[in-house]
């Protein structure tokens, strides 16, 4: 998976509890995330069941050609908030871009002019930390990697119930992730979508839908209604090669369902004009009675609809994820009514309106309408420079971009090709599907898999960093960490600077044994990137094992202040506090870690450690053969435990543990030798 459809419900219902009208309409906000507009029955499609979208659109206006700002989550709901294209407000991919807090939204707009606002998001894509959540009072983004449509729908509802007797007007934003790769909707659409899964998550997220405007009829929310449907993005599911989204800019990934019903729109009525995502917040501050955002590429569509004016001429939409995380091209479109203009290496000029599918290209044989409209691109956006970051992808953004199937090296690569030279997305796209494989593959814990499918990739093109850190990961899982420390090294050498990249080495070279090597790359880690927790709390572990425990103790401390909710950076801290000296700080941090994880069974080992350290040996041998009976090969816990028998004067039973840790083939190499050395 890599990207989104975002349906946006936004229902401004006028009168929210009683029958007395409010002085400015409530608004609600659905977005639904990878929803083609002709997978719903409003669209034409006879297999979808979707009735909830399909009477909000008959209810109102339905836009036969909206157009997308990009293919990709992020920057399309950026779009859609904030009326601007991504050239303007800066968001240009996910997981690397943040939105400026000084940029205006639909949010912050509605907030100054007195709304209630809160948002409801259900994927990390779209977590705070990138700038959406500005203008909010509520931003509502508590999930690990993303939530389904009931759980978010229930926080949604239960959010506006408890706001059901406020006058002010509300402003909620909830957001749908579930017809996003992989295609997995929960019963019973499973079962009745069994052919078409994908078809199967849009007609959950219709259900969730209904449920969702339940709760609102359900506090009196039926008053004077303006709907507006409109997706983020599209999905390719298959089309021109592309599985899902991100890479193209095809109408396939970047034409979106848009509707609008009520306040005293037309019913029924079909427009094919040309309109875009960006037009969206323009339309439903007009819609509102609000005054317009600033520097908007958008226009308010309410003219278009009554009749009293035109719509845009041209529609822009841009995708730099081919650029910022493979070092291919980017790929940049402009449409007007009939023409579609896409700038790439090999430039494509299609008919649309004759051409849905976008299968004749006609650049070469119409050079002078190419032409013409590559100049009103780069007169609109500018060259096709790389833009640069402005959100750290951390080790955790990383990891939770690439569960949810966003694929790309954590770092750009250095930008040493102009804009010509780079290859082309389109020429590329084989090599992108085993991308996704392999990165499927890894997430599966098929290291196997996942290598073999990376070796093919390097195999087309060598300096692919993605390729080059998942087979590096996979020699890590699978135990060749010396062709793993050669990765990852390999890896920095093509992403440039890169805490990650000297973090996973120093990882690799642990494992071999070398600890120094390791602290260096830790060093060069921290020096590069100062709140890397996970590279102070290896550092500080490697550290303590070379005796440095003052300073062991500063990187333990210093993780823990960094990551204060990761049980593990607490039970790592108490260890050390325990080898010092310090059985009562040791007994704090191991408190707090089974605050944060009941269950942790290396807390719980090391509890029963502190135990001994504090006279009692027959409580921490208890303590002790509990967390093995858990996990019997917790070869460091059994360590402890025979030393807790030998106190206890039951040599016979410490003797056979040290025995079985020195004979095990699977024995860490510092535990056997300590094993051993106590037999003597």
């Amino acid at each position: 998976m890599i990207h989104a459809y975002t349906f946006l419900v936004l229902a401004i219902l006028f009168g929210a509890c009683g029958g007395k009208p409010a002085a400015r309409p409530n608004i609600l906000l659905i977005t639904l995330d990878t929803t083609r507009a002709d997978h719903l029955g409003a669209y034409g499609y006879a297999r979808a069941k979707t009735p909830n979208l399909d009477r909000l659109a008959a209810s109102g206006v339905l836009f036969e050609r909206a157009i997308a700002a990009a293919p990709l989550t992020l920057p399309a709901h950026a779009s859609l908030l904030t009326g601007r294209y991504p050239f303007r407000h800066g968001v240009r991919n996910n997981g690397s871009f943040t939105l400026a807090e000084t940029t205006p939204t639909l949010a912050t707009a509605l907030h100054a002019a007195g709304y209630r606002t809160a948002a409801f998001v259900s994927a990390f894509v779209l977590d705070r930390r990138y700038g959406l959540a500005h203008g909010f009072d509520v931003y509502d983004d508590r999930l690990e990697v993303e939530r389904g449509a009931d759980a978010t729908v229930k926080a949604a509802g239960d959010w506006l119930v408890a706001g059901a007797g406020d006058p002010r007007p509300f402003f909620v934003w909830v957001h749908f992730y579930d017809p996003h790769d992989p295609y997995e909707p929960p019963p019973p659409f499973k079962a009745a979508f069994a052919d078409r899964p994908y078809d199967g998550e849009i007609a959950f997220a219709d259900q969730q839908i209904g449920e969702l405007l339940g709760r609102l009829h359900a506090i009196g929310g039926d008053g004077s209604l303006l709907t507006a449907i409109a997706g983020d993005h599209g999905e390719s599911l298959g089309e021109h090669g592309e599985a899902t989204h991100g890479l193209f800019v095809y109408e396939s990934a970047i034409r979106i369902p848009m509707t609008m019903s009520g306040a005293n729109l037309p019913r029924g009525q079909r427009v094919g004009a040309l309109v875009r995502g960006v037009d969206l917040a323009p339309t439903l501050l007009d819609a509102a009675g609000v005054a317009a955002l600033p520097e908007v590429d958008g226009r308010s569509l309410v003219p278009l609809v009554r009749g009293s004016g035109a719509g845009p001429q041209d529609a822009y939409s841009e995708t730099y994820f081919p650029q910022l995380y493979m070092n291919w091209a980017p790929l940049r479109a402009l449409q007007d009514a009939r023409w579609k203009f896409i700038d790439a290496p090999a430039p494509e000029l299609y008919d649309v309106q004759n051409d849905a599918g976008e299968r004749a290209n006609r650049a070469a044989s119409d050079p002078a309408r190419t032409a013409a409209f590559r100049r009103a691109v780069v007169a609109a956006a500018g060259g096709a420079e790389r833009p640069p970051a402005t959100a750290r992808v951390d080790r955790e953004t990383a990891e939770k971009l690439s569960a949810l199937g966003y694929i790309g090296a954590a770092v750009a690569p250095p930008d040493q090709a102009d804009e010509t030279s780079r290859p082309d997305p389109k020429t590329m796209i084989d090599v992108f599907n085993q991308l996704r494989d392999a990165n499927t593959a890894l997430q599966h814990r098929q290291f196997t898999v996942a290598a073999q499918a990376a070796r093919t990739v390097l195999a087309r093109d060598r300096d692919n960093a993605f390729a080059t850190m998942i087979l590096a990961r996979a020699d890590l899982e699978e135990g060749r960490y010396r062709e793993a420390a050669d990765g990852y090294r390999r890896y920095a050498t093509l992403v440039g600077p890169s805490a990650d990249a000297h973090h996973w080495q120093a990882i690799a070279l642990s494992r071999l044994g070398n600890a120094d090597q390791a602290i260096a790359e830790e060093d060069a880690a921290i020096g590069l990137d100062a709140s890397d927790a996970d590279a102070h709390e290896l550092r500080g572990g490697l550290l303590a094992s070379r005796g440095r425990t003052d300073a062991a103790l500063a990187d333990l401390r210093a993780a823990v202040a960094l990551a204060p909710d990761r049980a593990s950076f607490h039970v790592g801290l108490a260890r050390v506090l325990l080898d010092t000296g310090k059985p009562a700080e040791a007994e704090a941090e191991i408190r707090r870690a089974l605050e944060l994880q009941p269950g942790n069974v290396d807390a719980l080992a090391a509890q029963a450690s502190v135990l001994a350290a504090q006279g009692q040996p027959d409580a921490a041998r208890i303590a002790f053969e509990r967390v093995l009976a858990a996990r019997p090969d917790a070869d460091d816990v059994r360590l402890d435990y025979a030393a807790v028998l030998e106190r206890l004067g039951n040599r016979d039973a410490a003797r056979a543990e040290y025995e079985r840790l020195a004979a095990g083939a699977d024995t860490p190499d510092a535990v056997r030798r300590e094993a051993r050395r106590r037999l003597r």
